[in-house]
């Protein structure tokens, strides 16, 4: 009995770390994950921010409203951008089409440099790079 309970004590020793060993293998890899999508996410709220100023630019380009000049249309682009917190830059903004005649289709396209925070690391392995170019475009008919 004796023999008995000393080697229950030796396999009680024996892994009493196998605990901590599988925790600092699987947490690496657990908090990339989760890293991962949070930095998707922030991607995928740029990327519909930046659908909404480009719909909403293209939208004010075909109103027939004589007030409103091309540069107007760039300016409420990068307000639209700005109430996100996304600074978009009116060089990065494309107009074509702007009082091009009635039921003529006018384009917006914006173009904005999303640097990765979070996952910098694998994605400069993968790319060499550490920034996403998005590009959202619009178009609708001249009224």
């Amino acid at each position: 009995m004796i023999a008995h309970r000393g080697w229950r004590s030796a396999l009680a020793r024996e892994d009493s770390g196998q605990a901590l060993v599988e925790f600092a293998l699987v947490v690496p890899i657990f908090l990339l994950l989760l890293f991962g999508i949070v930095e998707f996410a922030r991607a995928w709220n740029i990327y519909e921010v930046l659908t909404d100023a480009a719909r909403e630019g293209a939208r004010n380009a075909v109103v027939d409203n004589p007030t409103v000049s091309e540069e107007d249309v760039k300016s409420i682009i990068v307000e639209a951008g700005q109430r996100a917190g996304i600074a978009i830059e009116p060089g990065d903004i494309e107009v074509t089409g702007f009082r091009a005649g009635r039921g003529e289709v006018a384009t917006v396209r914006v173009e904005y440099q999303h640097e990765l925070r979070w996952v910098t690391l694998l994605w400069r392995l993968a790319t060499g790079d550490r920034t996403v170019t998005m590009v959202s475009e619009f178009s609708m008919r001249n009224e």
